[in-house]
């Protein structure tokens, strides 16, 4: 076995893409896929889930995860000792998280906490919110990051799992400026004309907070989806291109808002804050770093990020009386009433 095809696995796990992680390997997308296929044939097990989009670890590729990262940290560890280079033997903490989280919030959570514990070395690996689950159930990593919200409550409820909020979050709708600098697109005063809806694939756990907001409208405008990804970052380059509206977490947005290149596409009651929370297994156990930084999570105060508008909560204490059309690939589709 060549062991770099370990350090293409681990590039692979961390991006969930083919084509990005053979970039950042420095190898052409054949060249890169046939090494990975090659370390399949060599373990006799599927490490890669390719019917899914974006690609997923299957349940033997998690857990040949942390054996890979071990492996290399071990084998460069030795390498250094032969040169007389001291490295210092420090263990990764295992995090699993869906994508928007791991590219939007993690890196800033990550710099917080640093400024208490000092630094340590974390491994992510991104997936579906089951993916993540099933990752921390089968102890393939230690700790689970994911947004709640009650409009989407499909998470975890049993005593198999604790929690602690670490950040305060909010679902806005955005979309590119106008030169004047207000919304290309407006939900408040949308016209008989559909808008162009950006919206994330059915399976994403967003989707199903996106529609708990559009159920509380009474007067919901007809929105045309014409642009649909299970990827955060699709739809925000689509949205910063002008092609429409995207309800996008804050955290994810607040750069391109600074820049200018984003706007609110609607006032409060389009809107829907959430929570990050943070899971581990309730046993308790674990290793001494993952107890450390439990501990000193569940003494911080959570981040917050405060989007442009003010949440609407008159909205969400009222019931939908009505709401108009959503035009789904050519086809019309009416949210479910609720009351």
């Amino acid at each position: 076995m060549d062991t770099e095809w370990l350090e293409d696995f681990l590039m692979l796990s961390t991006t969930l893409n083919f084509s990005r992680a053979a970039v950042l390997r420095n190898q052409t997308q054949p060249t890169f896929s046939r090494r990975i296929q090659q370390l399949e044939l060599w373990l006799g097990a599927a490490l890669v889930d390719r019917t899914v989009f974006p690609v997923a670890l299957t349940r033997e590729g998690a857990e040949f995860r942390r054996a890979a990262e071990e492996l290399v940290q071990a084998l460069y560890r030795e390498r250094d000792l032969a040169r007389g280079v001291a490295r210092p033997k420090r263990a990764f903490i295992a995090f699993a998280m869906v994508q928007t989280i791991a590219t939007s919030f993690f890196p800033r959570w990550l710099s917080h906490v640093e400024g208490s514990l000092g630094s340590f070395r974390t491994s992510v690996q991104g997936g579906s919110i089951y993916d993540c689950f099933e990752a921390l159930a089968s102890q393939s990593c230690d700790i689970v990051f994911s947004y709640n919200a009650t409009a989407g409550a499909v998470l975890p409820d049993d005593r198999s799992y604790t929690s602690i909020k670490i950040a305060e979050e909010h679902l806005i709708p955005v979309c590119a400026p106008k030169a004047d600098h207000t919304p290309r697109y407006s939900l408040d005063t949308a016209g008989d004309q559909p808008i162009p809806y950006l919206g994330f694939s059915n399976h994403a756990y967003l989707a199903r907070l996106v529609e708990s907001i559009l159920q509380m409208q009474s007067d919901l405008p007809s929105l045309d989806l014409c642009y649909e990804s299970a990827l955060a970052a699709g739809l925000k380059a689509m949205a910063v291109a002008g092609r429409g509206v995207a309800w996008l977490p804050y955290f994810a947005v607040k750069e391109e808002f600074e820049a200018g290149q984003l706007v609110a596409a609607g006032g409060g009651r389009w809107t829907l804050p959430l929570e990050i929370r943070a899971y581990r297994s309730s046993d308790g156990g674990g290793r001494e770093p993952v107890q450390r930084l439990w501990a000193d999570m569940a003494r911080s105060e959570p981040l917050r990020c405060l989007p442009p508008v003010a949440y609407d909560r008159s909205i969400a204490e009222g019931r939908t009386r009505s709401a108009r059309q959503i035009r789904l690939k050519g086809k019309r589709h009416r949210p479910t009433r609720t009351g």
